[in-house]
């Protein structure tokens, strides 16, 4: 199972502690160790998953198996309107005509959605994983087009070898739907 670089974790689960949610619907879950953090840091009282696979930490009240592009159809008539989706590092495996349509999905499930992905696109196939082929690339102006952004941030992740600067860079936003 494919997983995340060790060094987001902090800009994501600082958001996720200063937002406090109650609810918390965690997208492409993968291992489940924001799962682990949204209990420890924010103590939510339902924290629900979707994923192709199951997470191997069961952290979670509910999991729902099956493709993020069907989510309508994977969450129960009677899943909450959560606090907060947690949407880290799977927008890029999606085309973008697909990507904002779950973002508007995403937020009318979810208050605010915390999308974390790759400065731009940065290729990735996996054989024999479709779903880890990087299929967008993204930049923190592009959501605020649709959504009205809360918080943004942009780190470096890997620095050259030799040179000691940023080589690959990291987005993390916090968007809710515009008040309409």
């Amino acid at each position: 199972m494919p997983t995340s670089e060790h060094w987001q974790i902090p800009w994501i689960v600082d958001l996720i502690a200063r937002e406090r949610p109650a609810s918390v619907l965690d997208l492409g879950a993968g291992y489940g160790k924001y799962g682990v953090m949204t209990r420890e840091y924010a103590a939510p009282s339902r924290l629900d998953a979707v994923d192709a696979n199951p997470p191997r930490y069961p952290v979670y009240d509910h999991v729902y198996l099956g493709d993020l592009r069907q989510l309508d159809q994977l969450l129960p008539a009677d899943a909450p309107r959560y606090d907060l989706a947690l949407f880290v590092d799977a927008i890029e495996h999606l085309e973008k005509a697909e990507a904002w349509k779950l973002l508007d999905t995403l937020t009318r499930r979810a208050r605010r959605v915390l999308v974390a992905t790759p400065w731009g696109f940065r290729p990735q196939e996996v054989p024999g994983q479709p779903y880890e082929t990087h299929r967008s690339g993204w930049y923190p102006w592009e959501f605020a087009s649709r959504f009205r952004v809360r918080a943004w941030s942009v780190f470096p992740g890997h620095f050259t070898k030799y040179l000691r600067l940023p080589r690959l860079w990291q987005v993390v936003v916090l968007l809710e739907a515009r008040q309409g």
